[in-house]
Formats: C-alpha cells, structure tokens, sequence
C-alpha cells in the first residue's frame, strides 16, 4: 500500500470505509475551506498554547458548537495545525466562529474535484459531527 493510500492515523485507506453517506446528501455541492494559523512560521508556532487559547482548537471547538462539518488536524510540525470546514449550499456566517488570527490557506469544492487528502477529512469531518 503506497503512504498516499495509507496516510490516515488508524492505517487504513478511505476505500477499506464503507458508508451510506452517499444516500444521504448531494456531494456534488459540497464546499470547504481550510483555515491555517500563520503567525510562527510556514509550519505554525514554536511553542504550542494550551487547547483553550489554541486559535485553530477554539475555532474548532466554536464551528462544533454551531454544527459546523469540520476537522481539524496537525500539519509538519506538532505544533502546526489545520482547520477544515466543509459545507452544502449557501456559505454558513463564519465570522463568529472562525478565530482573527486564522488565515485562510485553500478553498474548493465538489465540482473541481476533491483529493484523496480532502475526501478522508470529509468523512473525518462527518464522524465528528455523529459523535
């Protein structure tokens, strides 16, 4: 199995994950975006805040609250993180979620394709919001 295929923490691919999801929602409209926290560096702070002054951490924590599909995750660094959000139709208000020293770092959706990276997100983003 190449590292592409096999990224995700657990070790397994995306294609050994079955779901019903696909019943549930049209895909083809589903939006996200990814918010990075750009103030140490290209790969995030060097020393990391506690979860509660965690810009992306208190973002994530507001978009759950607002019932956001989002995920967040480390980047290079254990002390860089990404947040992502994922969305259908009509972009939800973001202002009063998103922390102000977030910077959005990618945007997409269905329609221009979703890499293999954005689609297990997704379904991470889906498993959060189920819990």
């Amino acid at each position: 199995m190449t590292t592409a295929a096999n990224w995700g923490a657990n070790g397994a691919s995306l294609e050994d994950c079955h779901s019903n999801i696909f019943s549930l929602a049209e895909l083809t409209g589903i939006k996200w975006r990814c918010y990075c926290f750009c103030s140490g560096g290209e790969y995030g702070p060097v020393i990391s805040a506690p979860a509660q002054d965690d810009p992306v951490l208190r973002s994530f924590m507001r978009c759950v609250q607002a019932n956001l599909l989002c995920v967040w995750r480390r980047k290079v660094k254990p002390e860089a993180k990404e947040l992502w959000i994922f969305w259908w139709g009509e972009e939800p208000n973001l202002a009063d979620v998103i922390h102000h020293e977030l910077k959005m770092a990618e945007e997409g959706l269905w329609e221009c394709g979703l890499s293999y990276e954005c689609r297990t997100l997704l379904f991470k983003a889906i498993h959060n919001l189920l819990e």
